[in-house]
């Protein structure tokens, strides 16, 4: 028996076989390259977009030759080179001109602010040809000129708010007040005021100014008003100083009234005392005036040739023949004067009346007593003849120059029997009355003076009152001057002459600051 021996093989582990690539792997690798290089296409493509991008707003947003924004040139200018430019012209400061005055205002400051962006979204709008896609085939299209506003934001309330900050408080300033000179009877004018005439106009001018690229100035409306008159109570004050300063220690009495806005002045002052006004006094040569107004009753247009003369030398040359003539002839032979101071009561005057004629050895028709001649605190022995007071003469002035202004049944006299034409008659009539004394010495000869004068020996022989009464026109307003002085002594005519004219003067100047008058006698 045989044996049989078996040898043991020695173990060896064995290694994996490697497996051949299958179509799905294949695939796979496939797939990733494709994936990578359509990565890389899309990349070149991005690049390439951008740098086509970049080279199309280089060529194509160039605004076109002769293109404008708000009157400024863009052509050929890039979008941003617009913008720069816009803003450059738009910023500059605004100038507004307050008469001498300039002052500088940036466009932000005025509410005013610049909406550039949408302006030049507009402009690209203008040419839709000239778009990216179209330069990219090579069909890019020949922009054309275009011309567009300049859009803005505008706050005109804050423009308003800095002008109420600004012009008030330092540019513009209220008038000021004639005001007398001491010492002097001259005055110093008052000053313009001025003020911006309208914010509503200014901000308008200012807000096409700020839109303007040139036209940036901006001349603004500044109003005037007049200077001041002399405030009537520093008047009377230079009155008063003016009969001190004169010396005159009689009676003095002065009527003024302004013919425009009706302000009056009545004052009386003996020796710097006051006494109460509408003293009685003679009425001498100016009661003639109402001796006129009742004639001018009795007649109509045309005058008689005789009146008219008659008024004229009874006004004029203050004759009396001519005054009595006028009463017997046109009102009664030997009532004349009572039907004027029935006239009189009938305007509603008391106190001014015509008792008899002016002929000497007439007989007085009448003896009146008023409220004024039975005064017990001031009674200066006035004529029993005629007599006035300074208010009643100085309205009965103003009525005939209001009759005269005005074509109106409100102003006629008695209900329409003296009309306007009469009452200019009888102003041209008082402005005949040229003496060159009195009231009219303190006139310039810019100035007019329908005036009537008058005073009288008394019956002592002597002058004690000297009465002129008058409409002054002049190119600072017009107004009614009564002045009425007495001395119980002796008066001089040259004494009282210069007093009247120093007052004419002070009052004159008052209302004509600019034009005074100077007074030249000695």
């Amino acid at each position: 028996m045989s044996i049989m021996l078996i040898r043991k093989r020695k173990f060896k582990p064995s290694r994996p076989r490697r497996r051949a690539y299958s179509s799905l792997s294949r695939r796979r690798r496939t797939g990733v390259g494709l994936f990578v290089l359509a990565g890389l296409f899309l990349l070149a493509a991005v690049v390439l977009t951008i740098i086509s991008t970049v080279q199309f707003k280089s060529v194509a947003v160039v605004y076109p030759n002769g293109s404008q924004i708000g009157g400024i040139p863009v052509g050929g200018l890039s979008r941003k080179m617009a913008e720069e430019r816009l803003r450059d012209a738009y910023s500059i400061p605004v100038e507004l001109r307050y008469g001498d005055a300039r002052l500088q205002f940036s466009p932000d400051v005025l509410g005013l602010t610049l909406n550039i962006k949408e302006t030049l979204d507009n402009a690209d709008e203008q040419n839709p040809g000239s778009t990216w896609w179209a330069y990219l085939w090579g069909k890019l299209e020949t922009p054309m000129a275009f011309t567009l506003p300049m859009q803005f934001g505008e706050n005109q309330v804050m423009t308003r708010q800095v002008l109420e900050e600004t012009f008030p408080n330092r540019y513009d300033q209220l008038a000021s007040a004639t005001i007398p000179v001491v010492n002097s009877y001259h005055v110093l004018p008052g000053e313009p005021g001025l003020a911006l005439a309208d914010y509503d106009e200014t901000v308008a001018q200012i807000m096409n100014a700020l839109k303007s690229p040139n036209q940036r100035v901006v001349q603004l409306r500044v109003e005037e008003s007049p200077a001041l008159a002399m405030l009537w109570e520093n008047l009377e004050i230079k009155l008063r100083q003016t009969i001190e300063q004169e010396g005159f220690n009689g009676l003095v009495e002065i009527y003024l009234e302004d013919l425009h806005d009706g302000r009056l002045m009545h004052f009386a002052t003996r020796g710097g005392t006051d006494v109460p006004v509408d003293v009685a006094y003679s009425g001498a040569s100016t009661v003639k005036i109402p001796i006129m107004v009742s004639t001018m009753r009795r007649v109509s247009d045309p005058i008689p040739a005789t009146a008219s003369t008659w008024m004229k030398a009874m006004i004029q040359d203050s004759l009396n023949p001519p005054a009595d003539g006028l009463m017997k002839n046109y009102m009664d032979n030997n009532t004349g004067p009572l039907m004027v101071t029935d006239d009189l009561r009938e305007l509603g005057y008391q106190n001014t009346f015509m008792a008899g004629f002016f002929e000497p050895g007439s007989p007085l028709l009448y003896k009146y007593e008023t409220p004024a001649n039975t005064r017990t605190d001031v009674y200066l022995n006035p004529d029993t003849y005629n007599q006035t007071v300074p208010s009643e003469i100085g309205d009965l002035l103003k009525r005939i120059y209001l009759c005269a202004k005005h074509d109106s049944p409100e102003y006629n006299l008695f209900d329409g029997e003296v009309n306007q034409s009469e009452c200019q008659i009888m102003i041209d009539n008082l402005l005949s009355n040229r003496m060159g004394a009195l009231i009219e010495v303190g006139v310039a000869p810019e100035g007019r003076v329908a005036h009537k004068h008058g005073w009288t020996n008394e019956t002592d022989g002597l002058l004690h009152t000297i009465s002129d009464v008058g409409i002054v026109f002049s190119p600072g307003g017009d107004y009614v001057l009564v002045i009425f002085i007495h001395s119980t002594g002796q008066l001089l005519f040259d004494e009282g002459n210069l007093l009247f004219a120093r007052l004419s003067q002070s009052i004159y100047n008052a209302y004509n600051p600019y034009q005074q008058a100077v007074v030249y006698i000695e």
